[in-house]
């Protein structure tokens, strides 16, 4: 019904998080427990267990193991091609609702551009969509979303009784509990940011933060992970454009290890190291790409990745989901413009955006951490020193990147170049 519908204007923001209905018609999983550092009964993973996380006792890493998700559909192929729509069904197009689970969130976009958020994500109206939320069919993690206070209070309780009898086991094990969901970028068949228009984009950015702010109010839920990719190369299995979200009652080690290094910073310094090294950055100027009022994207200089591209807050800002609507409109354009200029340098290019924000179990506080966004295009390949050594070769220096992207800016509009 209409009166379900919540109106979003260009100059007001909503902080209330919006919550997806109590039930739905397809979860993720029929399993709710979680299990730390326990050894598995069997070197097999059950049929029906869902997701499962292995320790790996010389690095000390989590590998999750899904193997459920082999059957997921690929448009792609071994060798990336593009499929025509009417080749197809497409599960992610207008009119297709019924191929999706049902939607945890949707909401459109008015005659006036403005974000009319659904009150009920599965009501008959809400099929006027202009982005979709919806459980992934095939989650890398358990859900446990319909009673996650007991299966994670329980998970614990047997975690601490199974590791005082199995201390010394050399393969630990957990059962990964948390949500895993599709964000669908449009009802049209498109396959890139740069197809969507500007207020699309607005409501993709502003549909990250809802469902940002969902997930860190679930019990339990220690790291989230909101990422985009297109092509095959860069891990789409469907050409439609969509975002993924991974939420878990783990935080990856890597980002645990960033985030101590951020603390430790802050913590010698007074000062946050994004914010150090985005002031750095800017008076150097060798390494800028572009900047806005609020925003500043910039090639790392350590950069890992050939033409990777930061984009950051130049004033302190922990949490993406705490961005102003006036900067998330900042970076809407700033994103539209950045997949532009890589298009143009490798048309069709298969892409990655990684957004980083502070995972609810960070030991870095609100000072010591600062959100990114990473952009970045799929030209090179691992090979056997990256894997042996866990070290990347980059062959792409990062002042170069930022000359191939200002030439494409300068193009584009030279009034707009620094």
């Amino acid at each position: 019904m209409i009166e379900n519908v919540k109106p979003l204007s260009r100059n007001s923001y909503d902080t209330t998080p919006v919550h997806p209905s109590a039930s739905h018609k397809r979860p993720l999983s029929d399993h709710g427990s979680t299990q730390t550092d326990v050894a598995p009964k069997s070197l097999a993973v059950p049929a029906k267990s869902g997701a499962q996380s292995r320790l790996d006792p010389f690095s000390g890493d989590w590998t999750i193991f899904a193997p459920h998700r082999t059957s997921r559909p690929n448009q792609f192929g071994k060798v990336l091609q593009v499929v025509n729509k009417t080749a197809v069904t497409c599960p992610f197009c207008a009119g297709e609702e019924e191929l999706t689970p049902a939607a945890s969130w949707a909401a459109r976009i008015d005659c006036n551009d403005r974000f009319l958020v659904f009150g009920d994500p599965t009501d008959v109206d809400a099929l006027d969509w202009s982005v979709r939320v919806v459980p992934n069919k095939y989650p890398v993690v358990t859900d446990c979303s319909s009673n996650r206070d007991t299966d994670i209070e329980h998970a614990k309780k047997q975690a601490f009784q199974q590791r005082a009898n199995r201390a010394e086991s050399l393969f630990q094990s957990r059962e990964l509990v948390g949500g895993h969901e599709v964000i669908i970028e449009s009802p049209n068949h498109v396959q890139s940011i740069s197809e969507l228009d500007l207020a699309e984009t607005k409501l993709l950015l502003y549909a990250y933060q809802q469902r940002l702010r969902y997930w860190k109010n679930q019990n339990g839920i220690q790291y989230i992970s909101l990422f985009k990719n297109v092509g095959g190369d860069a891990g789409a299995s469907l050409q439609h454009s969509h975002s993924q979200l991974i939420a878990t009652d783990q935080i990856p080690s890597h980002v645990e290890t960033v985030s101590e290094r951020m603390r430790s910073h802050q913590a010698k310094t007074g000062c946050c190291l994004q914010c150090d090294i985005v002031r750095a950055e800017l008076k150097q100027k060798a390494r800028i790409v572009a900047q806005t009022d609020s925003l500043v994207a910039y090639c790392p200089y350590a950069s890992r990745l050939p033409m990777l591209v930061r984009v950051t807050t130049k004033d302190h800002q922990n949490d993406f989901d705490n961005l102003s609507l006036p900067v998330i409109d900042e970076l809407a354009r700033l994103l539209q413009r950045m997949t532009g200029w890589l298009e143009t340098m490798i048309p069709d290019a298969a892409y990655n955006v990684l957004l980083h924000t502070r995972p609810p179990g960070s030991s870095a506080n609100e000072e010591a951490f600062h959100w990114s966004l990473e952009f970045f295009p799929r030209i090179s390949r691992l090979a056997g020193f990256e894997w042996s050594s866990q070290s990347m070769i980059n062959t792409v220096l990062p002042e170069v990147a930022t000359e191939k992207y200002r030439e494409c800016a300068k193009a584009e509009d030279p009034r707009r170049v620094l």
